[in-house]
């Protein structure tokens, strides 16, 4: 397992990307009766006999193929596992929006207990895919007013009340993961070291998040002792 994790963290840092202008997922004519209710590797053969690698999902009475070249982080995980076949039928996509035409779509793989890995897609053949997560649950995602942006929130299982939790925000239109900041905040309440209760846009660089009354946000409210303060808001980096 720590081994499959060194290789997704590779090729994370090294930011390897598509290697060609084909996208990472395409939809294909076939009826989604005639095609396998699993999810599959398909395997066709291009000119000079190069074998081109796609895993097949039916997803919203559509059938989609994931283009494993453009996808390195996904291709060398199953590079790396004893039954690829196996896995591969264990995989869960979902279409979470449409941003002018180009289906964003979220790849749920990599499954330990319920807790997986996760690789954020789209149909443009200027990108690869996001890993958004690894060893947590997705919970839920949201659209910034202008619909530019993307939050998703994903949790891990604690020994407390509440699960801890993560926010990742996606730029859909540069299809770049943005950093979120506050000053004065003296905790780090994402990476799953805290519990995140609520998120939501207040404005297109802006989020607020709600967190446990108990947990102490500012210098101010440990100086104070005052608990009351549990919604926070960040920006986006930059801006």
């Amino acid at each position: 397992m720590k081994k499959l994790l060194g290789i997704l963290l590779f090729f994370l840092v090294m930011g390897v990307g598509c290697s060609n202008n084909e996208p990472a997922i395409v939809k294909v004519d076939i009826n989604p009766d005639e095609a396998n209710e699993e999810p599959e590797l398909i395997e066709e053969i291009i000119e000079d006999e190069i074998v081109d690698e796609f895993i097949e999902f039916t997803v919203d009475d559509e059938v989609i193929r994931v283009n494993l070249k453009q996808i390195p982080i996904l291709k060398a995980y199953l590079q790396g596992v004893e039954e690829p076949k196996t896995v591969i039928e264990k995989m869960k996509i979902e279409k979470l929006f449409n941003k002018d035409n180009n289906e964003i779509y979220l790849l749920q793989f990599s499954c330990q207990q319920d807790q997986c890995s996760y690789l954020l897609l789209d149909q443009s053949s200027d990108n690869t895919g996001h890993l958004v997560a690894d060893l947590a649950s997705f919970e839920d995602f949201i659209i910034s007013p202008e619909e530019s942006k993307m939050l998703l929130k994903f949790n891990r299982p604690s020994n407390q009340e509440y699960p801890l939790s993560n926010i990742v925000v996606i730029d859909l239109v540069d299809w770049s993961v943005l950093t979120l900041e506050n000053e004065e905040i003296i905790n780090n309440l994402f990476d799953y070291n805290w519990p995140i209760l609520n998120a939501s846009w207040v404005d297109d660089e802006t989020i607020a998040i709600s967190v446990p009354d108990s947990i102490p946000i500012n210098s101010e409210q440990v100086e104070d002792g005052n608990e009351e303060l549990n919604e926070v808001l960040f920006h986006i980096k930059g801006n």
